[in-house]
């Protein structure tokens, strides 16, 4: 038994361990470097940062856009307007949300394929509503651009920390 703030010993005969299975270990290049997959033909990649990590920007294609303007009927809007009195969730309207914004985006796929682009960088969403007849519009924006994967990439950051100290861990065998 152990007491308070005493680490807790564990005796565990070797017929209790199961077999693990080995598996072919990695060499530290292996681990650190490796080929990110290239960019399917017709997919766009989206992020809301200025790059995408282990990718290198090969040709900027210029801002590409999508917008929505949507409005729910008259009946609805009655609807609603009575549920928001008595409270809850307005599901017509978020419904509304959805639908705009998923039309947006592609929207803004579309534009960014008709660029020749494969990613987009700087994303970002704009959503307003205009009154009367409660219509929501939303414009999907960023920079289309053509990526490729970097050969033998390395990442840098918490990502490449990470690797890197399980890679000196493996190094040193018999260390922790």
């Amino acid at each position: 038994m152990s007491t308070p703030g005493q680490r807790a010993v564990f005796t565990v005969s070797s017929d209790d361990v199961p077999e693990v299975p080995t598996q072919p270990q990695l060499t530290r290049p292996e681990l650190l470097g490796g080929t990110r997959p290239d960019v399917a033909p017709g997919r766009v990649l989206v992020t809301a940062s200025d790059s995408f990590d282990g990718y290198e920007i090969m040709s900027y294609q210029g801002i590409c856009w999508g917008i929505s303007v949507r409005a729910k009927d008259l009946g609805q809007d009655c609807l609603m307007g009575c549920k928001n009195l008595t409270g809850g969730e307005l599901g017509s309207y978020a419904e509304l949300g959805d639908e705009v914004r998923q039309k947006a985006l592609d929207r803004m796929f579309q534009a960014a394929r008709r660029q020749k682009a494969n990613a987009v960088i700087n994303f970002r969403f704009e959503y307003s509503t205009q009154m009367p007849g409660n219509t929501g519009t939303v414009v999907a924006h960023g920079t289309a651009v053509v990526i490729r994967p970097i050969p033998d990439y390395i990442p840098t950051g918490a990502a490449g920390a990470i690797l890197r100290d399980i890679a000196d861990r493996l190094d040193r065998p018999g260390q922790s």
